[in-house]
């Protein structure tokens, strides 16, 4: 349980996987059914839910002086004036590591997620409202429900869902399960996507001090260095992501001594089209909220996300309204570890269903 969560449970494969990411320059196309109403709000929502794990030991071996609270004290220090532009860019780096240090916790962290969605961000009532207690993987995350409306689901049901987060866990031990190479190669593509998404902020983004701030959800002694990331022209380069990327304008909140991103509000500033309007559009206006708290010293993983997103599909007119709130994070270890704890729950005859 001690030690470094970066640091445990390597694989050569995944490693391999990762080195083969930072040699890409471009983040892949994504198709299918995912919706490019989704895909935006998953961009924004990747930068505080990666899943390149081990990327954060190189990534903070490799920049010591940035991740250190000297530098993060030099930037408060240094407020009146502005920051210089030498120290912004030292201060993203900052964030670039922490983000990778918090998803390389997040992937052996479960949690319990209470998801809200109304049809429009006017409607009193909403068309879904459920309780999850989400499980990594190894390939992702897998939710097992708790209650539905308000209404906690029978024990019987509960024990349903364990089994199905079992047989996920066994999947994923299983090299020679037929259907774990495809849920392996979407994960991969979906971790690039994310990877890249986060790396090119170096070069997506002009940054502008807007000074220092406290927010009510942070308890901590200094206030929190408060950025807005511009989107340089020409910087799209023909994906659906790095298109996201050209179109959204960020403002971050960030911990200066260790890059930790504790609120972040991403904004479409131009309407985009897919296929020349023909396949669909994401409107101007669309809105992502991210809000982080500390879980355990030196983790931080999201506690709010909410996004606020129109567009057309086709000739069907969508909206996303959907609001995730998170809680009681708790460290459950690779697929192996878990597997054990699910099996120990489960021969439980007297299974209860834990309190949404």
């Amino acid at each position: 349980m001690g030690g470094n969560p970066a640091a445990r449970g390597r694989n050569p494969n995944f490693m391999a996987f990762i080195s083969r990411l930072r040699q890409r320059r471009r983040c892949p196309r994504v198709s299918g059914r995912q919706g490019h109403l989704a895909c935006w709000t998953r961009c924004w929502t990747g930068f505080a839910l990666l899943a390149a794990a081990p990327l954060a030991a190189q990534v903070a071996a490799k920049t010591p002086a940035l991740s250190s609270a000297d530098a993060g004290r030099h930037l408060m220090a240094s407020l009146q004036p502005a920051p210089s532009p030498e120290e912004l860019r030292q201060l993203l780096e900052r964030v670039i590591a922490a983000t990778h240090r918090g998803d390389a916790a997040e992937a052996e962290y479960a949690r319990t997620e209470h998801w809200v969605e109304r049809r429009h961000s006017g409607d009193a009532d909403p068309i879904l409202d459920r309780v999850y207690r989400v499980y990594p993987t190894g390939t992702g995350t897998l939710k097992v429900l708790l209650a539905d409306s308000g209404v906690r689901v029978t024990p019987e049901k509960y024990r349903v869902e364990l089994r199905e987060l079992e047989k996920s866990l066994v999947w994923a031990l299983d090299p020679s399960e037929p259907r774990q190479h495809a849920r392996v190669e979407k994960w991969q593509k979906r971790t690039a996507e994310r990877y890249h998404a986060v790396e090119s902020f170096r070069d997506s983004y002009e940054i502008t001090w807007l000074g220092a701030e406290r927010l009510p959800n942070f308890p901590g002694p200094q206030p929190l260095a408060k950025l807005r990331l511009d989107p340089k022209p020409g910087t799209a380069s023909g994906t659906i992501a790095t298109e996201l990327l050209a179109a959204s304008r960020l403002t971050l909140w960030v911990v200066p001594e260790t890059g930790e991103v504790v609120q972040l509000d991403a904004e479409l500033i131009r309407d985009l089209s897919f296929g020349g309007g023909l396949l669909g559009k994401i409107d101007k206006g669309g809105s992502v909220h991210i809000e982080q708290r500390e879980v355990a010293p030196g983790i931080w993983l999201p506690s709010l996300i909410s996004n606020d997103v129109r567009g057309r599909k086709f000739f069907i007119r969508e909206e996303s309204v959907r609001t995730v709130e998170s809680r009681d994070h708790r460290r459950v270890g690779p697929p192996a570890d878990l597997l054990k704890q699910v099996r120990r729950e489960l021969s439980n005859p007297e299974l209860q269903v834990p309190a949404p």
